[in-house]
C-alpha cells in the first residue's frame, strides 16, 4: 500500500506539477509545450539539469508542506524555481558549492512564491517572475563572497554543449540551423524566443515557436505582436533607448504581450492595442531599472515585465466601468478557451447576476407598456412593465367594456414573483371606472416584496379586499398574494410591475430582467431567459415538472454509477461523486478519470458551467448531453443554448484556423439544444426521454456535430446514449 501511495503522488501530483513548471512560463497547462521546453532547456546542458533539479525540490518541497494542491499541480509554486535554476546553471560553475545554493534558491523561490501569492492574491494580482528576480539577486549579489563558486563561460560557448552530448553529428546540425541566411528580424525573433530560456540559437527558438503556435495561435500572433513593436519602437528610437536585446525582448516585452493580449485580459482587438502600446512603456520601465540597478550591479532580468503586467492589471481592476477590456474571471491557462468561455458565458450565465424573478401572474398576458413606454413608464420610472389579457380578437374585455368585470385580466390571481418578505401593502383605495383615473393615489392598491437587501419588487393597481398577505409575512415565488384591480392611474385593469431598491412605494425603478418565461407567437413558444419581454408580445410563465427536477437535484455526498462499452469493445464502470467547493460551487467527480465537471440547479434549470480533465470520458459525454435541462414540464419546443467552441473536437473542422481572428471576428458557432423525444404523458413521473444536440454553423452553413438522448425513469438518470462521427456510447445507471 505505501508503495501504491507513493506511484500514485507521483503520478497525480509530482509529474504535472514538473510538466506544467516549464509550460506556466508562458502561462498554459500543456503537456506537449512543457515536453518541448524542457527538452530545449537541454540544450545547455548544465542549465537545463539545474533547472529541473531546482523544479523538483521545489515541487517535493510544496507538496511535504501541504500547500495548496491545486496550484502546485499547475507548476504555479515552481515556475520561478524553474528560471532560477537556470539562471545559476547558465552564469555559474557546477560543484559542491553551486549545488547546496541551488537547493537554498529553490527553497527561496517557493517561500518568495508562497508568500507573494498571498500577499498579491488578496486584490487578485499574479506574483509572475518577481520571485526569480529576487531570489538571483540574493545569489548573484554575494557570489564573490564564495570561493567555490566561479563565473562559467559556457553560455558564451554553448555550441560545445552540443558536441559533448551528440558529438560532431548534433554539433554539425546545430552549426547549420544556427547559420542559416534568414531574414534578420525572423532571426532576432526566434533568438528573442530561445532567451526567455537563457538561450541564444535559433534551433531552440524554432522549436519554441512552433510549440507554442501548436499550443495557441493567440498566444503566438501576441508573440510576434510583441516582437514587432519592440523592434519598431526600436527603430524609432533607437536600439540603446529601447534597450532591444534577446532577452529584453523575449522576457519582457514578448512576455508582456501575451500576459495582457491574452492571459489576464480576455483576447480582443482592444486587448491587442494595449498590448501594442505597453510594450514601449516597458522599455522605458526597463531602463530606468536598468540604470538604477547598475549602480549595484544587479541585473532587471524580467522585472520590468513583471512590474508592467501587474500594475496595469490592478489599474483595470480599479475601474468603475470594465468597458471594453475584461479581466479574465475564470483562468483556464489557454486564450482560446478563455475568450470561447467568456463569450459563451456572458449570456448563458447571467442568473449569476440577478437574483432569480417570475411572472407575478398565471397563464398567458400580453405586455401592453414595456421600458420607456408611451405613456406613464418615463425617466426615473421607465423601468416598468404593464400587463393585461388580450383574446384571439385582441381585444382586453368581453361584451361592451363598461365594467371593470369585462375585462379579462380583472380580478385574476397575482402571484409572488420570489421569495421574500412582504414589506408594505396598501389596500385602501377604490377600483375606478372605467376610463377614470385616479391621479390622487397614482400607484393604487400596491404590494412592494423585500427579495435580498436592496432588491424589492412593486406590483400595483391591485383590487380592494383581495390581498392574500399582510405586512410581514414571508412569501414564497408563485404563492397568491392579491387579484389584478382597476385602482390608482389606471383607465383600466391591468398590472403594474417594477423593480426597486428601496421598499418606498412608487421608488425610482431599475432595469432587471424575468428568469424565465415563454414568450408566446402565433405558431410556437420560445423560452426567454433572463430578459426583458418587449411591448405587444404574449409572455406566459413557466410550470415545474416533479420528476426532472427531482432527478436532476444532484445533491452533495451523494454519487451516479454508470456501465458502458467503450470504443474498443471493453466494459467500464465510471463513478461520479458530487461534491461543494470552498466557494459553494457544485460539481461531479470522477477519480478513475480525474475529471470534474461544475454543475447548477436553480430550481428552473439544471446546467453545466465548466468542465476539466479526460475528454474521451464518459463524464465528458454526459457534460455535452446534459448541457443545459430545462425542468419544467417538456413539450416539443426546443431550449437552446450557446457552447463554447473548445467543446468541438471534430477534427475536420479547422478551429485552430479561427483562432488567429476570433479576438476580433467570430464566424463558428456551436449551439445545444434539447427536447422532448417521448413521455408517457406530459404530467407523468414514470418515464420521460430528453433529446440532445449539437450543431456547429460554419459561415452560416450549420451541420450536426452530435446528438444525445437522456431516459429518465426508476427516478434517476437511467440511461443516456452520445453519438458523433467518431464515438458511439450508451451508457446506464447501476446505483
Amino acid at each position: 500500500m505505501p508503495t501504491r501511495h507513493y506511484i500514485d503522488t507521483f503520478r497525480n501530483t509530482i509529474l504535472p506539477a514538473t510538466l506544467n513548471s516549464y509550460s506556466a512560463i508562458f502561462f498554459f497547462n500543456n503537456k506537449i509545450l512543457a515536453s518541448v521546453i524542457l527538452m530545449v532547456t537541454f540544450f545547455n546542458f548544465f542549465a537545463g539539469l539545474s533547472g529541473l533539479i531546482a523544479v523538483l525540490v521545489t515541487v517535493l518541497l510544496a507538496n511535504s508542506m501541504g500547500l495548496d494542491k491545486i496550484q502546485l499541480k499547475n507548476g504555479i509554486f515552481s515556475f520561478n524555481a524553474l528560471l532560477t535554476g537556470m539562471g545559476m546553471g547558465t552564469f555559474f560553475d557546477p560543484g559542491y558549492v553551486f549545488f547546496s545554493l541551488l537547493l537554498l534558491a529553490a527553497l527561496l523561490t517557493l517561500i518568495l512564491s508562497v508568500t507573494l501569492g498571498g500577499w498579491l492574491g488578496k486584490n487578485g494580482l499574479p506574483f509572475l517572475s518577481i520571485p526569480f528576480v529576487l531570489t538571483f539577486w540574493f545569489i548573484v549579489l554575494p557570489s564573490s563572497q564564495f570561493e567555490n563558486l566561479g563565473l562559467t563561460q559556457r553560455n558564451i560557448y554553448w555550441i560545445n554543449e552540443m558536441y559533448a552530448i551528440g558529438g560532431n553529428s548534433m554539433l554539425s546540425f546545430f552549426q547549420t540551423i544556427d547559420a542559416l541566411p534568414i531574414n534578420k528580424m525572423l532571426d532576432i525573433y526566434l533568438r528573442s524566443m530561445s532567451s526567455i530560456f537563457f538561450q541564444n540559437n535559433l534551433i531552440a527558438g524554432i522549436l519554441i515557436s512552433i510549440v507554442v503556435l501548436i499550443s495557441s495561435r493567440i498566444a503566438f500572433s501576441l508573440t510576434v505582436l510583441g516582437f514587432l513593436s519592440a523592434y519598431l519602437f526600436a527603430q524609432f528610437s533607437g536600439s540603446e533607448a529601447a534597450s532591444i536585446t534577446y532577452y529584453n525582448i523575449g522576457a519582457n516585452y514578448i512576455m508582456v504581450a501575451i500576459a495582457i493580449g491574452g492571459f489576464f485580459i480576455i483576447p480582443s482587438g482592444y486587448s491587442y492595442l494595449w498590448a501594442v502600446l505597453l510594450v514601449p512603456l516597458t522599455s522605458l520601465v526597463l531602463l530606468f531599472m536598468s540604470k538604477l540597478l547598475g549602480f549595484i550591479q544587479l541585473p532587471v532580468f524580467s522585472l520590468p515585465f513583471s512590474f508592467v503586467v501587474i500594475l496595469f492589471v490592478y489599474f483595470l481592476k480599479l475601474r468603475v466601468n470594465p468597458a471594453k477590456l475584461k479581466l479574465t474571471p475564470i483562468q483556464y491557462y489557454s486564450p482560446e478557451i478563455n475568450l470561447y468561455t467568456f463569450n459563451n458565458n456572458q449570456d448563458r450565465l447571467a442568473q449569476f447576476l440577478y437574483f432569480p424573478l417570475y411572472l407575478p401572474f398565471w397563464g398567458e398576458w400580453s405586455v401592453t407598456q414595456a421600458y420607456n413606454g408611451e405613456y406613464t413608464h418615463k425617466g426615473d420610472w421607465g423601468k416598468a412593465l404593464d400587463f393585461m389579457i388580450h383574446d384571439e380578437k385582441m381585444k382586453t374585455y368581453s361584451s361592451n367594456g363598461l365594467l371593470c368585470e369585462n375585462y379579462y385580466c380583472y380580478n385574476k390571481p397575482v402571484l409572488a414573483p420570489a421569495d421574500g418578505i412582504v414589506e408594505e401593502v396598501i389596500d385602501t383605495i377604490d377600483d375606478n371606472e372605467i376610463g377614470k383615473v385616479n391621479t390622487s393615489n397614482n400607484w393604487g392598491n400596491s404590494i412592494i416584496i423585500r427579495h435580498l437587501p436592496g432588491l424589492y419588487t412593486q406590483i400595483s393597481h391591485l383590487k380592494r379586499g383581495s390581498f392574500k398577505v399582510s405586512k410581514g409575512d414571508f412569501v414564497k415565488r408563485g404563492d397568491l398574494v392579491a387579484a389584478c384591480g382597476n385602482s390608482g392611474r389606471s383607465p383600466e385593469p391591468h398590472l403594474h410591475f417594477q423593480v426597486q431598491t428601496t421598499p418606498l412605494l412608487g421608488a425610482k425603478t431599475i432595469f432587471y430582467p424575468f428568469a424565465y418565461y415563454h414568450q408566446n407567437g402565433k405558431t410556437e413558444s420560445e423560452l426567454r431567459q433572463f430578459s426583458v419581454p418587449a411591448e405587444g408580445v404574449k409572455v406566459s410563465g413557466i410550470t415545474g415538472n416533479p420528476l426532472l427536477k427531482a432527478v436532476f437535484d444532484i445533491m452533495p455526498d451523494t454519487s451516479l454509477t454508470y456501465r458502458f462499452v467503450n470504443g474498443k469493445g471493453v466494459e467500464i464502470i465510471e463513478k461520479w461523486e458530487a461534491y461543494t467547493d470552498a466557494y459553494n460551487n457544485k460539481y461531479l467527480y470522477c477519480k478513475s478519470t480525474e475529471s470534474v465537471a461544475y454543475y447548477v440547479n436553480d430550481g428552473s434549470m439544471f446546467y453545466f458551467t465548466a468542465f476539466y480533465g479526460d475528454k474521451k470520458s464518459l463524464l465528458y459525454y454526459f457534460y455535452l448531453s446534459a448541457y443545459k435541462v430545462f425542468l419544467v414540464n417538456p413539450d416539443a419546443v426546443a431550449v437552446k443554448d450557446a457552447m463554447p467552441l473548445n467543446t468541438i473536437r471534430n477534427k475536420r473542422i479547422r478551429i485552430w484556423l479561427h483562432d488567429f481572428i476570433a479576438p476580433f471576428y467570430t464566424y463558428i458557432r456551436a449551439d445545444y439544444s434539447i427536447k422532448l423525444a417521448s413521455a408517457d404523458t406530459v404530467f407523468d413521473s414514470g418515464m420521460i426521454t430528453l433529446a440532445t444536440q449539437i450543431e456547429v454553423t460554419i459561415w452560416g452553413k450549420s451541420h450536426s456535430e452530435s446528438s444525445s438522448t437522456i431516459t429518465i425513469r426508476e427516478n434517476c438518470i437511467k440511461e443516456f446514449s452520445f453519438e458523433s462521427n467518431n464515438t458511439k456510447i450508451k451508457a446506464t445507471c447501476i446505483n
